[in-house]
Order: structure tokens, then C-alpha cells, then sequence
């Protein structure tokens, strides 16, 4: 029971492809179908792992990584389309960047837990609530009419979670606890 989290969001990973192949092919009632899938499973490994109390640092892990490709890839495959601007793509990855650079050099050789923040977990619904909106537009079913409104918000969101990452980042540095003293 304690890898049905692991298992959902390797899941999510197998799917990438399958969405992918769907935007490709323009069958974009199945594509949309298939990420409205992607994004449940994100909620449901979440939820499942602190219910059977199995949260680990590779679920962590494997749950981010999840988000981060799910996510960059469904931007870029849109942002090719012509459907959302680069910036949107550009903006994403760079944040991205940081949060990993922040995990890796994070002044200890231990494996960091991946905790992300509350303004994090909104920026991850915008992103999904955009490509959804995107993908629905595709379909002929929605107008573009809100999209530049989900688009500054997104952009908003990515913004401040980034400057919060940097901020904890920072605050966490080990430098902090170095002292200068001279001693003459």
C-alpha cells in the first residue's frame, strides 16, 4: 500500500506522452480527457500518501517531477501552437530552474524534502486551470475571453512563488551561521 502514491505518479509520467501524441494528432476532446486524468492524480497521490502516512522523499520527488514535466511540456506544446505566448514557457522553466538550483545546493549533503509552498500549490492549479482553458478552446468549447486574465495570473503566481523560494532559500544557507571574528 505504501508505493500506490509512487505508483500514481509514475502514472502521471506514462501519460505525458499519450497527452502529447493526442495535442499532436489534434484530437483534443481525448487530450483534454487525458489531462483532466494527469490532474486528478496529482491530488489523489498527495492525498493518499499522507492518509496511509507513507510520505517519502521519493514520492516527493517523484510527484514534482511530475508536475514540472506535465506542466512544461503542455505550455511548450501550446506556446508552439500559438495559443500562449513563449514568456508563459520561458518564465515557468526559469522558476523551475531556481527550485532545483535551490534543492541541490541547498549547503548540506542531505536529501532535502520537497515541502512545497501554499502560493506553490495555487500557482500549480492556475497552470492547470491555463492549459485546461487552452486545451477547451481547442475543442471550440470555450471563448478566449478570460484567457489573458488566467494568463496574468499565472504569471503573478510564478513570479511570487519564485521571489518565496529564493527568500526560504536563502534564509536557510548555512553562511547565516558563520560568525566574523578578528582576533588580532
Amino acid at each position: 500500500m505504501n508505493y500506490i502514491p509512487n505508483i500514481i505518479s509514475g502514472l502521471r509520467i506514462l501519460l505525458i506522452p499519450v497527452f502529447i501524441i493526442l495535442i499532436i494528432n489534434k484530437s483534443y476532446h481525448i487530450a483534454v480527457l487525458i489531462f483532466l486524468i494527469m490532474g486528478a492524480t496529482d491530488i489523489i497521490d498527495g492525498a493518499l500518501a499522507r492518509y496511509l502516512k507513507c510520505v517519502s522523499v521519493l514520492g516527493g520527488y517523484l510527484d514534482a517531477i511530475a508536475d514540472k514535466i506535465m506542466i512544461n511540456t503542455s505550455f511548450y506544446m501550446l506556446c508552439n501552437m500559438g495559443i500562449l505566448p513563449d514568456y508563459i514557457f520561458y518564465i515557468t522553466i526559469l522558476r523551475d530552474m531556481l527550485i532545483i538550483a535551490g534543492t541541490i545546493f541547498n549547503g548540506n549533503n542531505q536529501p532535502q524534502t520537497v515541502n512545497p509552498i501554499f502560493l506553490s500549490k495555487i500557482n500549480t492549479f492556475m497552470q492547470f486551470t491555463l492549459v485546461t482553458f487552452c486545451i477547451l478552446f481547442l475543442t471550440n468549447t470555450v471563448s478566449l475571453t478570460y484567457m489573458q486574465d488566467i494568463i496574468n495570473t499565472v504569471l503573478l503566481t510564478t513570479i511570487f512563488s519564485a521571489v518565496e523560494y529564493i527568500y526560504n532559500y536563502r534564509r536557510n544557507l548555512p553562511y547565516k551561521n558563520i560568525k566574523f571574528t578578528s582576533q588580532i
